[in-house]
Formats: C-alpha cells, sequence, structure tokens
C-alpha cells in the first residue's frame, strides 16, 4: 500500500529508441511490497526517505534514504518498505534499445543494482518536470523523451558509489510462502495452513519467514489482505461489506477496525479521498504535502 501521485504514458506517438514510460512520487505503508515478479521494462527508484529491501536475483540489499535501485526487464525481484520507517520513493520507467547501452555506461553497470547518491533533489526535479506535460499529445512524448535524455545525463555522471552492504540469500521457502499467502489474499490463512500447503514444519516456517521478511506470516498475511482491500477500495463499486469479506474479513466492524489501524482512516473515508482529483504544476515541497493527503492505495510501484 502507497500513498502516490504518479503519471504514466498510455500511448506512445513515436518509435524511439529510449522512451519514457512511467514516473510518480510514493509515501509507502508498512507491508508495502511488490513481487515476486518480473518487469517489461526499466523501472528506478530513488529513496528520498526511510528504509527498506530490495531483493534481485535471490540476494538481498537493505536500501534506505541516499540509495538508488534499478529493476531491469526480465528479472526476478521483490521489494517491501520497512515495518517501521517505510520508503518515501521517487520511480522512473522507461525502455527502448538504447536503454541498455546507457545503463551500462552509468554507477549500475552490469550486475549492479543499487547505488548511493547525493543527487537526489536534481533526479527528483526531473521527475517532477514530467507532470508539465500529461496530456497524451505528441508534442507532450517529445517533451518527456528530453527530459528522460537530461535524466540519464545526469546519472551517467553521478559519482556516487555503488552500495557496499553485502547481500544475502533470501530463502526459496520464504518466496514460496509470500506468493502462496498472495494468491490466498481472500483468505484468512493461519500459519500452519501456509506450512500444510508447502508441506513444511510449522515453526520452521516461521522462523524462516521471519528471519527473511522481519515480520510473522501472520502480519504479512493480514498486511496482503489490507492492500488488497485498499486496491478494491478504489477500483470497484462494490459495498464496503463485500470488499471486506472478498478481503477475508468475515465481520465488516473487525474489517474497519483493523483497516483504520493500519491505514489511520476508515474504508469509508479511503474511499471517499481515493475519488478525489490528483493535483498538477507542483512543486517537489508540496508533492511531500500532497503525500501525506493523498488516500492509500494498492499501486505497484
Amino acid at each position: 500500500m502507497e500513498q502516490t501521485v504518479f503519471l504514466r504514458k498510455e500511448h506512445h506517438f513515436l518509435s524511439s529508441e529510449l522512451y519514457f514510460n512511467f514516473c510518480g512520487f510514493s509515501k509507502t505503508m508498512p507491508f508495502h511490497s511488490f513481487g515476486p515478479a518480473i518487469r517489461q521494462h526499466f523501472v528506478l527508484h530513488i529513496i528520498l526517505d526511510g528504509e527498506g529491501v530490495y531483493s534481485v536475483n535471490q540476494q538481498k540489499y537493505h536500501l534506505k534514504k541516499g540509495d538508488l535501485f534499478l529493476i531491469r526487464p526480465g528479472d526476478q525481484t521483490f521489494y517491501r518498505s520497512d515495518v517501521t520507517n517505510p520508503w518515501v520513493y521517487a520511480w522512473l520507467s522507461f525502455g527502448g534499445k538504447e536503454a541498455k547501452e546507457l545503463i551500462k555506461h552509468s554507477p549500475f553497470k552490469e550486475n549492479e543494482y543499487t547505488f548511493r547518491s547525493n543527487q537526489l533533489v536534481d533526479y527528483s526535479q526531473l521527475i517532477l518536470a514530467c507532470f508539465d506535460y500529461a496530456p497524451d499529445t505528441l508534442l507532450n512524448e517529445i517533451k518527456l523523451n528530453e527530459l528522460l535524455y537530461r535524466f540519464f545525463e545526469k546519472l551517467l555522471v553521478d559519482g556516487g558509489k555503488n552500495h557496499l552492504s553485502t547481500p544475502q540469500n533470501i530463502s526459496r521457502l520464504t518466496i514460496e510462502a509470500i506468493e502462496y499467502i498472495q494468491a490466498h489474499a481472500t483468505e484468512e490463512l493461519t500459519i500452519q495452513e501456509v506450512a500444510d500447503a508447502l508441506s513444511v514444519n510449522r515453526s520452521h516456517l516461521s522462523r524462516t519467514f521471519h528471519e527473511n521478511i522481519g515480520v510473522s506470516v501472520k502480519e504479512w498475511s493480514l498486511g496482503i489482505r489490507i492492500n488488497r482491500a485498499a486496491f478494491l477500495l478504489l477500483m470497484s463499486d462494490d459495498s464496503v461489506e463485500n470488499i471486506a469479506f472478498q478481503s477475508g474479513f468475515h465481520s465488516l466492524v473487525v474489517f474497519s477496525r483493523i483497516f483504520k489501524k493500519k491505514t489511520g482512516e476508515t474504508p469509508t473515508a479511503y474511499r471517499k479521498r481515493a475519488s478525489q482529483k490528483q493535483h498538477t504544476n507542483l512543486s517537489l515541497e508540496s508533492i511531500m504535502e500532497l503525500l501525506e493527503q493523498q488516500a492509500i492505495v494498492g499501486r505497484a510501484t
């Protein structure tokens, strides 16, 4: 779950060697995660605040403010915000034949996935400038691609250093448990049910999951269900009661209480704010203020 301001290019007029795909700013919530999944385009995250972990090719990096991490197309990745100090980040997605070559000449290079920079404001300002060209026109597409080239101009001369943290293996059991919980987001799972489905000892699963993720299976499962409920409140017209049931809650009272505890809003208040129009012509300072006001959504950034 996250509070987010974003821009997505729905249609491309040009067949470009390097093209803008989408961008945004997000204030993530505890338990916000994405994956395990494979992206079709490059996605670059710039961490503006908070902490979290990024896992790629069975390796895990602990990242915080000042770090950047890259998702390459075709790589299986998973990332999540810290439970007590979740990320605030900006993100930019791009593609095209030139993208891979440009990345090879950047601090990421081959087999590098993270690096530390002191240019956060410059990167954020370039992403912010993209919002001035939101309408889907040919001229705006040219402007967005121009900003993307300027972003790479900054990235290629960045004097930042690659992240020095030692990668850690994340167990296959933990990944399988996450996949199972996500596939059964409509159910109120117990750790024993997850262990039985994976044919492992309950205590072993509990210990391994907590060591890898930092929270219990029960906490993670609840976070996934609240995430699903937030998404349905935003994207569907179903009643709050039906959404509670679709998210594994059999009591509307219990669902409303837990949803407010996790997000700070009742489901009805969340839905009302989620329908409000997003702003344009934002400054970097107003972006942060707006994120505080945004409804929480189950977006995948």
